[in-house]
């Protein structure tokens, strides 16, 4: 017999071939990973619902980290702010003013002129607890709007005492008026001027004419203290102090920003995206609306800002 295959000996081998082939190459089925190929999950999140858990996150930081008097909206400068550092030399100092004002010009507002009055007080002093005592006991109207002999619009006595005593790196206290938001005139009864009246636009639920304004902050800063830390960012922590509300019991641990300088100096060269976009919010939303709706515009125009979403 020949030992050469047939033809259909041929045919046969090549189709049981290539059927096999087709067994090994087959698709496999629905549900399943191809084989030798690790099962890859891909998990993500809709926009609605990233937007919510941001939302959730921007009303968390506000609440943690704003302090200011009850039945009040969000203060803010209206125009001009001057700001003024003691204590310090005179180069150390101008370093300070220029990168606090860097700040005030990013929000929108007007730097004070070189010998303006300073609306931002800042000292430092190395026993900061006798100085802040004696501000308050010698100098207690700094501590209140102008005109005002009591603590109508600011925090309360007890709060005013803890300034006082406080043992932090920084303390401050932020001195803050209602206003009518067309004239600048002050929204609330003082002494030798009168009751007030508010010109509203138009009849609304959401709009009262009236903003409230901050008049001055006061700041002392332990110098004691600042070991660790850069100019930088002692610059762009008192920055967020003079421009916004910031209670001085927050606990900020939680959120990107400046604010947790002094437990994580190492990780702050400055001012971070979070406390821009707060800022910009700040400044940008609408102000004129009922200090119960206030959280609200200003939690929808931080969720606005890009750097916010990052």
């Amino acid at each position: 017999m020949s030992a050469r295959p047939t033809t259909l000996g041929l045919l046969m081998t090549a189709a049981l071939a290539a059927q096999a082939v087709a067994q090994e190459s087959a698709p496999p089925a629905e549900g399943e990973p191809p084989a030798g190929i690790e099962e890859v999950v891909v998990r993500g999140q809709r926009m609605s619902e990233i937007d919510e858990g941001l939302r959730i996150v921007i009303k968390d930081f506000i609440g943690e980290v704003v302090a200011k008097p009850p039945g009040r909206g969000f203060a803010r400068w209206q125009s001009r702010v001057c700001i003024g550092v003691n204590n310090l030399q005179s180069d150390a100092a101008q370093y300070l003013v220029d990168r606090i004002s860097a700040q005030v010009l990013e929000v929108g507002l007007k730097v004070g002129e070189p010998g303006c009055g300073p609306d931002v007080i800042i000292i430092f002093a190395t026993d900061a607890t006798t100085v802040a005592t004696y501000m308050v006991e010698n100098h207690p109207l700094m501590f209140r709007p102008a005109g005002l002999t009591n603590g109508d619009m600011t925090l309360s006595r007890a709060e005013l005492a803890q300034f006082a005593a406080s043992d932090r790196p920084v303390r401050w206290w932020h001195v803050s008026i209602p206003v009518d938001s067309r004239t600048g005139n002050p929204a609330i009864s003082i002494p030798g001027l009168g009751t007030p009246v508010i010109a509203v636009a138009g009849p609304s639920r959401i709009h009262d004419g009236i903003v409230d304004e901050l008049q001055r902050v006061l700041v002392v800063v332990d110098a004691t203290k600042l070991k660790g830390t850069t100019w930088q960012q002692i610059g762009d922590y008192l920055a967020v102090v003079a421009l916004a509300q910031i209670d001085p019991d927050a606990n900020p641990a939680a959120f990107d920003s400046i604010l947790n300088l002094f437990t994580n100096p190492r990780a702050y060269s400055g001012l971070t995206d979070w406390d821009r976009a707060y800022l910009r919010a700040l400044y940008t939303f609408q102000q004129e609306r009922i200090p119960e709706l206030q959280t609200g515009a200003l939690v929808g125009e931080m969720l606005r800002d890009p750097e916010a979403r990052q």
